[in-house]
């Protein structure tokens, strides 16, 4: 009775963060930058796009399909992903840990990661998408613990694919768990199982079109590699080498968890909560692991930036690691306060949205793209219409989802073509240098109060 009661628990909240994460579309005027480059990749169907890995667009292109291009297509499929994650993190949290109170406590907890709890919920895309992606990951790995089958392997297969074709970052996860089979036996005796031949086939077999796509000919591997440089903020360093990367890997982990940690600290020093006594056992090594590759990396590359949305998917699953840690003095008590935690944080993410509306409150999302769709529609109907970039083109395909938008910074573009010849193609203040003057404008749009020019080529 109690296991029922548990899984029922989780699956309200599941359920509830799922409507919540919908119904605030209905309070947006425009789409979210995620959610925005999602309408405009989605236009196609293509082995890759951009700088991200396909998965959640070949998604978001099926959802597309059966919802129609409206900003609830979006929504659901992020919500899904959202109440994905929070029951596949519950299913590993119950094969690790077996009283259902605490297991449950690993679930609850994720209200206090404040970049899962609101840019998750509010935004991200492919990075939810790795999210469950890496937490399944792990949850393959415990089955193999118990039972090392060719379904097993397979499954794991399947799930190293996905991760592969959700975001890059998923490869910081493979380095981790080959080191960790180098320093525990439990995990090496998997590795290194003949029956490993059927992961590495099968997600092979999965990555392979996209891979092509990236290290082909058309070189868009140059692409990837320069939008990561930008994206990790790589400088030039005066003394050519610099441990500042780890000081603001240290301040990203600490953004990411000092919340969580904090109410563990109250905890404890109110004899709430005692720590467990624990072995060096595959789970801690293998968070050992990650802390380690993530700092080479950021050390060997010297980062100059690190988000804690980057670092949210490969420490997620380290939060049943915490949990396993502790002894509760009630946890029944706690799951039922933590329960009430979780709605409470869900209904003001839900009301969050209308009530900046109402207040007036500045956001990207109550700014509508109407105006410039309304004018491309009037006056440059017979023109293939070039947007500055994607959340422009996003928005203006959202209002106008039977035509095909092109967005200027698209570098994946280059191999298709497109029926019109005419194109007018908007810019954003301060104008490129152009030989002819501008036929339109639209002055102070949006939250950014940026000018908008408009030529034709």
């Amino acid at each position: 009775m109690g296991k029922y009661k548990s899984l029922n628990m989780i699956t309200i909240l599941a359920f509830l963060s799922f409507l919540a994460i919908t119904f605030i579309t209905f309070f947006k005027s425009a789409l979210e930058l995620e959610d925005a480059e999602q309408a405009y990749y989605s236009q196609w169907f293509r082995w890759g796009y951009d700088d991200q890995p396909p998965l959640y667009t070949w998604l978001q292109y099926g959802f597309n399909t059966i919802f129609g291009v409206g900003k609830i297509s979006f929504s659901i499929l992020r919500g899904i992903l959202f109440a994905g994650t929070l029951l596949m993190l519950y299913r590993y949290s119950k094969l690790r840990i077996k009283d259902f109170d605490t297991s449950k406590l690993a679930i609850l907890a994720l209200v206090f990661i404040p970049v899962y709890i609101d840019f998750t919920f509010r935004r991200l895309s492919h990075t939810s998408l790795l999210c469950l992606s890496v937490v399944a990951s792990y949850y393959c790995i415990q089955l193999l613990m118990q039972r090392k089958s060719i379904l097993n392997y397979l499954l794991l297969g399947f799930v190293v694919g996905v991760g592969l074709l959700s975001k890059y970052n998923y490869a910081f996860f493979l380095v981790t768990f080959a080191l960790g089979s180098l320093w525990d036996k439990d995990l090496r005796a998997i590795v290194f199982n003949p029956k490993m031949l059927f992961t590495i086939l099968f997600s092979c077999l999965l990555v392979a079109p996209h891979a092509y796509w990236l290290l082909g000919p058309d070189g868009f591997q140059t692409f990837l590699a320069s939008s990561i440089e930008e994206k990790i903020g790589i400088e030039e360093v005066e003394s050519g080498f610099s441990f500042m990367p780890i000081l603001i890997y240290v301040k990203g982990l600490f953004a990411l968890s000092f919340p969580l940690l904090l109410v563990i600290g109250i905890g404890y020093f109110s004899k709430l909560i005692t720590l467990n006594k624990q072995n060096l056992n595959w789970f801690s090594k293998m968070f050992l692991a990650q802390l380690l590759v993530l700092g080479l990396f950021f050390l060997v590359f010297q980062s100059q930036k690190v988000e804690t949305r980057w670092l949210l998917p490969l420490f997620i699953p380290f939060i049943v690691l915490l949990i396993e840690t502790i002894s509760f003095k009630n946890s029944t008590k706690l799951v039922s306060f933590g329960f009430r935690i979780f709605i409470a944080v869900i209904f003001i993410q839900t009301v969050r949205t209308p009530v900046e509306k109402i207040l007036n409150i500045p956001s990207s999302v109550h700014f509508g793209f109407e105006p410039i769709a309304n004018k491309l529609s009037k006056n440059y109907d017979e023109y293939q219409w070039v947007l500055p970039n994607v959340t422009y083109a996003g928005n203006v395909r959202l209002l106008h989802p039977d035509r095909t938008i092109i967005s200027a910074d698209d570098y994946s573009l280059k191999t298709l073509e497109f029926k019109h010849k005419k194109e007018v193609e908007i810019t954003i203040n301060p104008p490129e240098v152009k030989q002819t003057t501008p036929v339109d404008s639209l002055i102070v749009f949006g939250k950014d109060m940026e000018n908008l020019y408009f030529y034709i080529n």
